[in-house]
């Protein structure tokens, strides 16, 4: 009796050891980064990518932009040791006539202009 149960265990343990080796792990690039910001706007065209991307390049604090006319979003990834300011966000979108229709960062969900510029 005792074999049984000894062997039951180890089978046990074995496939606990191989789901655990075998099991998907993330991948690094799946990741979401917790610190950018997502920008959804009404519309948004060939024209419009290349006004934001011309707008944000300016800026030292934004280290990458990806502009998906298909889903009419924006997202910024802040440069190392950044955090963007939503208002100030918003206030560039509007600067080149793309009112934001919704803004989802770190700082939480506007749907209309934030009140602080605390930071950029």
């Amino acid at each position: 009796m005792a074999t049984i149960v000894s062997r039951k265990l180890i089978s046990l343990v074995v496939a606990m050891l191989l789901v655990i080796l075998f099991a998907p792990a993330p991948v690094r690039g799946e990741e979401k980064n917790p610190s950018t910001t997502t920008i959804t706007v009404g519309e948004m065209c060939g024209g419009c990518v290349k006004k934001i991307t011309a707008r944000f390049e300016q800026e030292k604090s934004v280290a990458k932009l990806k502009c998906d006319i298909k889903t009419k979003t924006v997202t910024l990834t802040p440069a190392k040791n950044v955090r963007l300011s939503p208002r100030t966000l918003w206030e560039i979108m509007e600067s080149i006539r793309k009112t934001p229709k919704k803004l989802v960062g770190p700082d939480g969900t506007y749907t209309s202009k934030p009140e602080s510029t605390s930071r950029l």
